[in-house]
């Protein structure tokens, strides 16, 4: 079953930690998502590429820092690659801990550059194999990479990422199938809440630039995503709108 979201059911904002806990620790490395889950994310949020071949691992640039792009490296080179002190962690082994910490994973799709399907055919048989299809949701920009998961896994929790008011969000919402959208922090109107809620659909609030915890409040939206999840957690029980 998807993951359940809702604020109208769970009773509270949820708070994603934004690339494992990037206020704390380099982003989308394995010492950042322990920390966010320590600091009591209810979701992590981690960037996922491909290699030369084929082997799913995070970071959120196209390219390494030595400015050669990740899809043109194979798993060895990166393996021994180190960025602002951590190595690049492999998804086989997040997902391997986040079933054994009991934790959840925000998986955003870094699918620019690769050919269609290839990521997420890689992805989806790492959930497998780890046996971690109740602890992920799937977010990518391509709505077509979305529906062809729905499609095949409905199980498996989904996230469309928007950047820009759609005039036609709800259809584009029908369309990939998706059980969340992302919308930014600067473009959120009511009235689109209320479409989204409409379908049944939960809304994270992205893009938060500064801590506005109560303006999140005031949204309507189920999840926030953020850097370090206890200080979103606290902002939010401190605001007299939540």
């Amino acid at each position: 079953m998807p993951l359940e979201l809702l604020r109208s059911i769970t009773g509270r904002i949820l708070v994603e930690s934004h690339r494992g806990a990037e206020l704390l620790a380099p982003a989308n490395s394995l010492r950042a998502i322990q920390i966010g889950h320590a600091r009591g994310a209810d979701l992590l949020e981690v960037d996922v590429q491909l290699s030369a071949d084929g082997v799913a691992f995070l970071r959120h640039n196209y390219n390494l820092p030595d400015g050669r792009p990740c899809r043109d490296v194979t798993w060895d080179e990166l393996a021994c690659v180190v960025v602002a002190g951590e190595p690049l962690p492999k998804l086989e082994d997040v997902l391997a801990w986040a079933r054994d910490a009991d934790a959840k994973l925000s998986l955003d799709l870094k699918t620019g550059f690769t050919p269609e399907g290839k990521l997420v055919a890689e992805v989806l048989r790492v959930i497998e194999r780890t046996q971690t299809a109740n602890r992920v949701m799937l977010i990518a920009w391509d709505h077509h990479e979305l529906a062809r998961v729905k499609n095949a896994h409905p199980e498996i929790t989904t996230r469309a990422l928007i950047r820009g008011r759609l005039v036609n969000l709800t259809d584009a919402l029908k369309a990939s199938r998706a059980d969340c959208v992302s919308l930014s922090y600067d473009l959120i109107r009511p009235r689109d809440v209320e479409q989204v809620h409409a379908l049944g659909v939960a809304i994270t609030l992205a893009e938060l630039w500064q801590p506005d915890f109560d303006f999140v409040a005031r949204s309507g939206v189920d999840m926030v995503s953020w850097g370090d999840p206890a200080e979103a957690k606290q902002k939010l029980d401190d605001s007299s709108i939540h």
